[in-house]
């Protein structure tokens, strides 16, 4: 039942691309708040928890949630012109019907791009070569693109960080004249050349949002680095995916570059100015860079009409009763080349107090409904991935087991129908994963770890950042 979920899961996650791209739009509403002011983007913020108990940890969540108007076609300009670079693995283990299927990819994009669009193809190996350097896709450059494309051959090692530092180079070398900027990088194995640090990588990575640019990334198959993989895109302010069969690859790029079209804000940082003991921990999945007590967090793009939300979590002080507050909030982005601004000052404070009754009467339970199915759950899964992976069962099942005792506990008091629902159900579904994942000979139990490792950090990563 698991496998033919995850099967059907990853059926309609790519169904959703291919209607999106077709629709042209997104879901969402338009906030009527943002319109008022002015903004394109909304932001609004709700408290899962206002009250902690003295003495506790001080744990705190709270929902944000972004919301872009709907612009209409004159406002959102139909045609924003797109650079978008392909970074493309050519190494020894992209044989086959991956290369084959890289290379359909890439032919079917050019055909998309027009004479407003330019594009760049990178491929490495051993070594990493750029096929054209961003050029305008007039018929000429096209014709010559494609006689390249064509020509691409798979062998040798897998030097990603020299190929992904070659687009980064690209676009800081460049400028972006309002321009939607993209790269977009392909693995199928693991980095064994050049840098190969998912740290290092991704601090490369996030040169993209301090130079308006973003870096997605696309793992193919069950021997890449996820993690590495999910690190570039987090920190480089695009996408990850998972591709289990490389058929998917044009939908991916296809994906990409029509959403780079109807982007309403991009470059989006979130600002929290931390003060009196007050930290942040989890950014929804996002990192967290510090600059002094502000911490900031790179959402990525925000596109017309579309909302996302995730949750933040903080950690307040907890010696004694008093009221703290969590801090200013500033939202900076840009729309068509022009910095926007919004803020959110003194917007929520937490009261740190002795008696435990009034901290459940301070839970949202909406608020906490989700945060629990769409985060806290989602946490726990990303760390039985990680068990799962390195063949840790008894861990991945412990793992579960914790989550399961200490939710359930909570909901006996809150009574969530939704979190009732994702502990008899997602809970009981991702025991059973695990079972069936370790269940077999060994050599097809080491290949079910690769992808439901994947299969089950890739849901986490998507569900937990709302990049569905």
């Amino acid at each position: 039942m698991k496998k033919l979920k995850s099967i059907i899961t990853t059926r309609l996650f790519f169904l959703a691309l291919a209607v999106s791209i077709c629709a042209g739009t997104t879901m969402g509403a338009s906030p009527a708040s943002a319109a008022e002011s002015g903004q394109v983007i909304n932001v609004d913020t709700r408290l899962v928890h206002n009250k902690v108990l003295i003495g506790s940890d001080g744990k705190v969540a709270m929902e944000i949630t972004l919301s872009a108007l709907d612009l209409p076609d004159y406002h959102r300009i139909a045609e924003q012109p797109v650079d978008l670079i392909v970074v493309l693995d050519r190494s020894g283990s992209m044989s086959g019907q991956k290369i084959h299927d890289a290379r359909t990819a890439v032919l079917r994009l050019l055909d998309k791009l027009t004479g407003i669009d330019r594009f760049s193809l990178i491929s490495y190996a051993n070594n990493v070569y750029t096929h054209t350097p961003l050029v305008p896709m007039n018929y000429a450059n096209t014709d010559r693109l494609r006689r390249q494309v064509a020509n691409l051959r798979s062998g040798g090692g897998t030097n990603l960080g020299g190929g992904l530092q070659r687009g980064v180079n690209m676009f800081m070398s460049s400028y972006d004249n309002g321009r939607q900027r993209k790269i977009i990088l392909i693995s199928d194995g693991l980095a064994n050349q050049g840098i190969t640090d998912p740290y290092r990588l991704g601090a490369m990575a996030s040169n993209g949002p301090e130079y308006n640019f973003s870096v997605s990334s696309v793992g193919v198959g069950y021997d890449f680095n996820e993690i590495l993989m999910t690190t570039i895109a987090d920190h480089g302010g695009g996408n990850y995916y998972f591709l289990e069969n490389p058929e998917y690859f044009a939908d991916v790029f296809e994906k990409e570059f029509k959403t780079a079209r109807r982007v309403a804000a991009n470059g989006i940082e979130i600002r929290i100015r931390l003060q009196n003991g007050v930290t942040l921990s989890d950014g929804g999945g996002y990192p967290i860079k510090m600059d002094g007590n502000t911490a900031i967090i790179r959402p990525g793009d925000l596109l017309s009409g579309q909302k996302r939300s995730f949750f933040l979590t903080y950690h307040v002080p907890t010696s004694q009763e008093q009221n703290v507050s969590l801090g200013d909030m500033i939202i900076d982005y840009r729309h068509q080349g022009t910095d926007q601004r919004v803020e959110k000052r003194g917007a929520h404070s937490v009261a740190c107090v002795s008696d435990s009754d009034e901290v459940l009467a301070g839970i949202d339970k909406e608020a906490w409904s989700r945060q629990v199915v769409k985060d806290e759950y989602n946490k726990m899964k990303e760390k039985v991935a990680d068990a799962v992976r390195s063949g840790n069962k008894d861990d991945a099942m412990e793992t579960i087991s914790e989550y399961e005792s200490k939710t359930r506990g909570l909901n006996e008091t809150l009574s969530s129908a939704e979190v009732a629902e994702n502990l008899d159900e997602d809970v009981s579904e991702l025991k059973q994963q695990v079972e069936e994942t370790f269940t077999g000979a060994p050599a097809a139990v080491i290949q079910k770890q690769k992808k439901e490792s994947k299969a089950m950090q890739f849901e986490s990563y998507r569900i937990r950042r709302d990049k569905k």
